[in-house]
């Protein structure tokens, strides 16, 4: 039973590593604004008229090449404002609804700024694939994670010679924990 956890134990710590690195690179291009690069790019072009921002945004995906999750919709005097947004950017569109006029505003993030986007997703409903895969991947980190701590307290129990150095790191790491809680609680 040892070796299995253990085993286990390790496994998961690699199948976890390069989405825990991805989470640490974008803390730190957050936490201490590290700028990120963007491209812009405009363009204006007729849309069919008359549509709602759902399946007007259906139609800029099939005709026009974006991808992404509508959001943000708001209406406007003459039609609708919204985003299409996926973790490499987003889409802003503004449409006339009487004459099918659409401008789009098109952002394009660097490698940070992806990171960035993707730090953020969050939930498992999505309405692109990648978007519905990342949640779910992100559930299966999650959960790797706090076995991972279960096994390896259990590993830490076990281990006679590892007690010292596990119990100094445990220590270490509740007094920071407690300690950032409380400057950060207001």
């Amino acid at each position: 039973m040892h070796r299995l956890i253990r085993n286990s134990h390790l496994l998961l710590g690699l199948f976890s590593v390069l989405f825990l690195l991805m989470y640490a690179v974008s803390a730190l291009q957050m936490a201490h604004g590290i700028p990120v690069s963007s491209e812009t790019h405009d363009a204006s072009l007729t849309a069919p008229p008359g549509l709602e921002p759902r399946p007007l945004a259906h139609w800029l995906m099939d005709h026009r090449g974006y991808d992404g999750e509508l959001g943000e919709v708001k209406p406007t005097p003459n039609g609708s404002r919204f985003r299409i947004t996926r973790a490499g950017g987003n889409v802003l569109v503004t449409y006339d609804r009487a004459g099918g006029q659409t401008t789009v505003h098109e952002t394009s993030l660097g490698f940070l700024g992806m990171l960035n986007r993707l730090h953020h997703f969050h939930g498992l409903r999505h309405e692109t694939f990648a978007g519905a895969a990342w949640g779910w991947e992100l559930l299966l980190i999650s959960v790797a994670l706090i076995v991972m701590g279960l096994s390896g307290i259990y590993l830490w129990f076990k281990i006679y010679k590892e007690r010292a150095a596990g119990t100094i790191l445990l220590a270490a790491n509740l007094v920071i924990s407690l300690v950032l809680l409380w400057s950060l609680r207001a």
